[in-house]
């Protein structure tokens, strides 16, 4: 972890780096506007708060991915079934999942579906586990050649320090976790 980042007593995450106006510029470059003039981008802290009604903690990468809300069933079934929480994934994951997501719309003219996932992916996770960014998905090894060829990244660096806050449903799968992944 860069120097400066270290997780603070009690919490999950290191201190946030968007915590200005001007670190504030990229993420807004990717959340919606808001219909009802609501900010959609709150600066992040030194820590988390621990209860924050009306809004969560939201990643940089994810939005960078493609995740933004108003999210879709899909991402909510996966979430479900698998009992994860939003911060329980990676930023690999949000891109796998998006283009998957992608995939199936763009290309076969589907909708994204739970059990098709679960046909191309498992969930697997880190090693050794975290509460945030601690499962990620790995294609099941009979179906690779029936999958389309992905590179993503190998390190996305002191990404859990690039957190804000945005107005999201109160909903537990996209509160911020206090344990590792259950089942990954």
């Amino acid at each position: 972890m860069a120097r400066g980042s270290a997780l603070l007593d009690g919490s999950v995450l290191p201190p946030s780096r968007i915590t200005s106006e001007k670190q504030a510029g990229l993420p807004r470059r990717f959340m919606p506007e808001s219909a009802t003039g609501r900010e959609i981008v709150m600066l992040g802290e030194g820590r988390p708060a621990p209860d924050y009604p009306g809004r969560s903690v939201f990643f940089l990468p994810f939005a960078m991915a493609g995740l933004v809300p108003p999210f879709s069933s899909f991402f909510m079934d996966v979430l479900e079934f698998y009992d994860l929480q939003m911060a329980h994934l990676t930023p690999n994951a949000m891109m796998t999942l998006a283009i998957f997501a992608h995939l199936c719309e763009m290309f076969i003219g589907v909708r994204p579906s739970l059990r098709l996932f679960r046909w191309f992916f498992t969930v697997q996770s880190v090693s050794p586990p975290s509460v945030v960014g601690g499962c990620y998905f790995l294609p099941r090894g009979p179906v690779l050649n029936r999958y389309i060829p992905c590179v993503l990244r190998k390190k996305w660096d002191d990404w859990k320090s690039d957190w804000f806050y945005t107005p999201l449903a109160d909903e537990a799968r996209l509160r911020l976790p206090s344990q590792p992944p259950a089942q990954a």
